[in-house]
């Protein structure tokens, strides 16, 4: 297996590990039909006799030889799980869920390029409870405010998704409906779209104005107490191996042997901000799903208090983000408080002083980067203004002077980033009434209509490549239809040539046309351009300068615009 490349090896592994899975022969035998005594077959789910049946053990394939020969119907039979938690199986989904949006990183490459060693030796050390979290990677991210990230090795993350995927069945039932973080089917968009339905129902029903508390934990990850998690997972959980694995998970310290890019935590932020400063047996670190978890049990103890002791109907939270509305402040102040005094006694945790004022409905709720109101929803400027800057920083090296003239470069890589992001972010915007602002956008960055389309919902490229060409002359006209009012100065070699408007262009330059078979041609030597760029550039005439990349696509070598030079 050394001599094969990396996906060779993972294709080669998922082989090996999907037929390591397969059941034995004895199970596949008795999915088939079987013809027992006078033509009798086991055809139906659920066989209605069951007297007298011989019996295939599933797990090992030992037969049961007991009244073999009777007439009765095949009755296999099987003792436990088919899969226990640590098989290869179980390993290998988690695996999968793990590496989404993430293959290309160097851990996972790493991981994937010994899959099937990786993951036995994680079975291993799993079942026999040797098994314990390799170091973190800890660093600190500006935007949209300053946090200490603390990721786990990517061999961690396997096992969080299999554990995490383990415990979703045991108190996934238990959450209440208006939890929405790091559940499927949930996520801040959902829990928008409730938060407005709420607003709309609770003044429909009560005919009065309507109020809200947004109410916000203190340094939420920084201030769980794991003796209480643990505890509050021990309740629900019965199984010994995922106690023991869940031990090892909540009262590990990631700071310890942590690596850390950048500058250290402690010269960023404040000394209450960063793990490294917890106290013992306090605090979880942001960037595992095992933490986005664990704040859901945890508190879900709030949620119970506040759904079944106080009785809110109309409340959402989205993990450490609180909402109620009511149509009393006086109600809403009282709420406020008792959360207040369970989350000291009961929680160990403290609100944020800065959130938790009664306020009306109508002047607009500012939840989860929406600002709401009953019958429309806004983008949060923040976010507004976070996609301005990235654009401002894109144009900003799209376009630069020379010699009076003005360049337009095509960075393809940059384009298709940017398209990428501006992406992401109007598909944050779909979900309010941002119609304006999406056309606002081409009104205040006019350059950014010289390498994006907007049609409708959809982002496109200006700038397209030419994905398969059988001539040169084939890429010519294709980017002389997409430049219609520019001259192209098409690169051939060490010459740039003309193929269309050949009678113009020679009149134009001084060139003399020449004729290969049928085709006629004109062109000059690459290092000249500055000489025809002038006769152009004094007409008022755009040139387009359209380059080799030295792949080929098709036939012939790939070429791409790289420039447009044009008056100011």
């Amino acid at each position: 297996m050394p001599e094969l490349r990396m996906h060779e090896r993972a294709r080669v592994c998922k082989k090996t590990l999907l037929c390591a899975f397969s059941a034995p022969d004895a199970y596949k035998k008795t999915r088939r039909t079987v013809r027992i005594g006078a033509g009798k077959k086991s055809e139906e789910v659920n066989a209605p006799n069951t007297a007298n049946a011989w019996n295939v053990n599933m797990n090992n394939g030992n037969v049961n030889n007991n009244n073999k020969t009777n007439n009765n119907y095949v009755w296999p039979v099987r003792s436990g799980e088919r899969y226990p938690l640590f098989s290869l199986e179980r390993l290998y989904l988690a695996y999968e869920a793990c590496r989404k949006r993430k293959r290309s990183t160097m851990n996972a490459i790493a991981f994937e390029s010994r899959l099937f060693e990786e993951l036995v030796s994680l079975r291993d050390e799993l079942v026999s409870g040797n098994y314990q979290p390799s170091r973190s990677v800890c660093f600190v991210v500006q935007k949209p405010k300053m946090r200490e990230i603390i990721a786990a090795d990517f061999r961690d993350r396997v096992v969080h998704h299999l554990i995490v995927c383990e415990l979703e069945k045991i108190f996934e039932p238990a959450f209440i409906h208006d939890s929405y973080a790091c559940r499927v089917g949930k996520g801040t968009h959902a829990a928008v779209v409730r938060a407005q339905k709420f607003m709309y129902l609770c003044q429909r029903r009560e005919k009065a104005p309507v109020y809200y508390c947004h109410i916000d934990i203190r340094n939420f990850f920084n201030s769980v107490n794991k003796n209480i998690l643990y505890g509050l997972c021990a309740k629900k959980i019965t199984d010994c191996e995922v106690l023991r694995l869940l031990h090892i998970l909540i009262y590990h310290n990631p700071t310890r042997q942590c690596v850390i890019k950048g500058k250290p935590p402690a010269q960023c932020l404040p000394t209450h901000k960063t793990l490294f400063n917890a106290p013992k047996n306090v605090g979880l670190p942001i960037g595992n799903l095992t933490s986005q978890f664990f704040a859901n049990v945890y508190l879900n103890e709030l949620d119970q208090y506040v759904k079944h002791e106080l009785k809110c109907r109309y409340y959402i939270r989205y993990c450490d983000d609180m909402l109620v509305m009511s149509t009393s402040e006086l109600y809403l102040a009282l709420v406020r408080e008792k959360i207040r005094a369970f989350c000291r006694d009961r929680l160990q945790l403290g609100l944020n002083p800065r959130t938790g004022n009664v306020k009306k409905v109508s002047s607009g709720m500012d939840f989860l980067g929406f600002i709401m109101r009953p019958h429309y929803r806004l983008v949060r400027r923040r976010s507004v203004h976070a996609l301005y800057e990235k654009i401002e920083n894109f144009l900003r090296g799209a376009e630069s002077d020379y010699n009076g003239a003005k360049v337009m470069w095509y960075d393809h890589q940059a384009i298709d980033r940017i398209r990428s992001v501006m992406a992401s972010y109007f598909g944050h915007f779909k979900w309010a009434d941002t119609e304006r602002l999406k056309i606002s956008l081409f009104v205040k960055f006019p350059l950014l209509n010289e390498y994006i389309s907007l049609n409708g919902e959809k982002l496109g490229l200006c700038v397209k490549r030419l994905r398969y060409s059988d001539s040169v002359y084939a890429q010519y006209h294709y980017y002389q239809a997409m430049f219609k009012d520019s001259v192209l100065f098409f690169k051939v070699g060490s010459f740039c040539e003309f193929y269309s408007k050949v009678q113009e262009s020679a009149e134009l330059l001084g060139l003399r046309i020449r004729k290969k078979g049928k085709m006629q041609f004109c062109g000059f030597p690459l290092g000249s351009w500055k000489k025809y760029a002038k006769l152009l550039f004094y007409q008022n005439i755009p040139i387009v300068f359209i380059d080799e990349t030295g792949s080929r696509k098709g036939r012939v070598i790939e070429r791409l615009p790289i420039a447009k030079l044009y008056a100011a």
